[in-house]
């Protein structure tokens, strides 16, 4: 009979084969705007089994049985950790992510200097999420090709998790910008101090109503509230991002994303209110002479208002009402600062915006959406897209150039508010009418990224 040792070599060799087997099928996998990310990722998992397949050797010609134990399990947890790492590329083929757009999304990462290897993943939930993954430690000699592969990368990874199928409609996809908002918030830097009255405000509000419920405010309190006050202010500044690169397509596809999938009061340890959310955008977008909500008007004939494609996101209660519902689920002095934080974080956000488009006006100016642009790509291109002509170039200057990823977007949002029943329809289920003309301005948009991606790949000079 076999030795127990023995067998375990045999399970450990089979397995390691499999995971080899895997990371040469999805390495034949085609991958949206052939993006090299994922197949970084999938070279450092086979890096990492070919180390696991090194100690399974080692362990089979080990004389001592202790040692050779040791060596087979050591095999073992490399192939456990391949195998969990092999589920960050599940969904980044092209058959989940539509094809189109990566590529315009690599150019926002590279124009925001992220320098992070970065790639995207679709899954079948309502969420859209900024991943961050460390780069991993080995406790032993890694093998040759897992040190290549390591060093291929630009750590920490950056993961874009998006919905997949039912949601990937494309004018949703500008919630990426939000999230890529995250990646560079920490170079967003407002003056804090421009609020000092109200965080004090803010802090006596919070100490009362700990203490009318029997809880000091004290160091552990206080730390609780700047973890939740710096999670609130990120969440603000990737939201000033996300405005600032696509304008009202942002507000849009926000609003519209918490519409259908989230219809909650959206407040949380790490989130503000949706409605808070929605307020400071509104903000933005009507701030200014010639402001978002003046352009739109004039060129749609539909006033900007804050609830056009989310009637149905809940008002946040005040006060008192909000900390008894915040109780259900949150202890006394969590419930307590996500009550009174409220107040503090509005007055922040026209500071935070400032800083968020201070920062990109320094680092790609060019790539902030103004409501210039708007007003121009809201005028022919959005007429033409309702005889189903791609907006593919803009005719605003001497010369045409490329449409970019936000102008289709904001065109493809106008249309889906108000141009709607203007899209031809072949007929059907007439229920179904509204499913198809969307889909069809979804392919139309699509095309036009895909077309504007390859006008511009033609004009460059390289």
């Amino acid at each position: 009979m076999p030795q127990p040792l023995l067998l375990a070599q045999q399970a450990c060799s089979f397995f390691l084969a499999r995971l080899e087997a895997e990371t040469v099928r999805l390495k034949g996998l085609t991958f949206p705007g052939h993006d090299i990310g994922p197949r970084k990722w999938i070279n450092l998992v086979a890096g990492l089994i070919s180390s696991g397949r090194a100690f399974l050797d080692e362990s089979r010609s080990e004389t001592d049985p202790g040692t050779a134990r040791r060596k087979l399990q050591e095999a073992e947890d490399i192939g456990e950790r391949a195998y969990k790492l092999l589920a960050e590329v599940s969904g980044t083929d092209a058959t989940q992510i539509p094809h189109e757009i990566i590529a315009p999304f690599h150019s926002w990462i590279r124009d925001l200097k992220i320098d992070n290897t970065t790639f995207f993943r679709a899954a079948h939930l309502s969420n859209y999420e900024l991943w961050t993954v460390p780069e991993p430690k080995m406790r032993t000699k890694p093998s040759p090709t897992f040190s290549k592969a390591l060093a291929d990368i630009a750590w920490p990874v950056l993961i874009v998790a998006v919905p997949a199928r039912a949601m990937d409609m494309l004018p949703h996809f500008a919630v990426v910008a939000h999230e890529l908002g995250h990646a560079i918030h920490h170079l967003i830097k407002p003056d804090l101090k421009l609020a000092e009255n109200e965080r004090r405000a803010c802090e006596a509000r919070i100490e009362a109503r700990l203490q009318a419920n029997g809880t000091p405010f004290g160091q552990e309190e206080q730390l609780r509230l700047t973890e939740i006050t710096d999670n609130w202010i990120e969440e603000i500044k990737a939201d000033a991002v996300g405005h600032i690169l696509v304008g009202p397509a942002y507000f849009f596809a926000l609003c519209g994303f918490l519409e259908l999938a989230l219809r909650t009061y959206g407040i949380a340890e790490t989130h503000p209110p949706s409605q808070l959310r929605r307020q400071l955008l509104m903000q933005e977008l009507a701030s200014g002479s010639s402001s978002f909500s003046d352009v739109f008007l004039r060129r749609t004939q539909v006033a900007l208002s804050d609830d056009l494609n989310s009637p149905n996101i809940p008002a946040c209660p005040h006060g008192d009402d909000l900390f008894s519902e915040l109780l259900d689920q949150y202890s006394v002095t969590e419930a307590a600062i996500c009550t009174e934080l409220i107040p503090y974080i509005a007055s922040l956000g026209p500071i935070v915006f400032a800083a968020a488009r201070s920062h990109l006006q320094e680092t790609c100016p060019d790539l902030i959406y103004t409501s210039d642009k708007l007003d121009y790509d809201l005028g022919d291109p959005l007429t033409m897209l309702s005889y189903l002509v791609p907006p593919i170039e803009s005719n605003d200057g001497a010369a045409p150039k490329p449409l970019g990823l936000a102008s289709i977007l904001n065109i493809g949002w106008a249309a889906l508010l108000t141009r709607l029943d203007q899209i031809p329809d072949k007929g059907g289920d007439p229920s179904k009418l509204d499913a198809r003309r969307s889909d069809q301005l979804h392919q139309l948009l699509l095309k036009a990224v895909e077309l504007s991606e390859a006008s511009r790949l033609w004009s460059s000079p390289t």
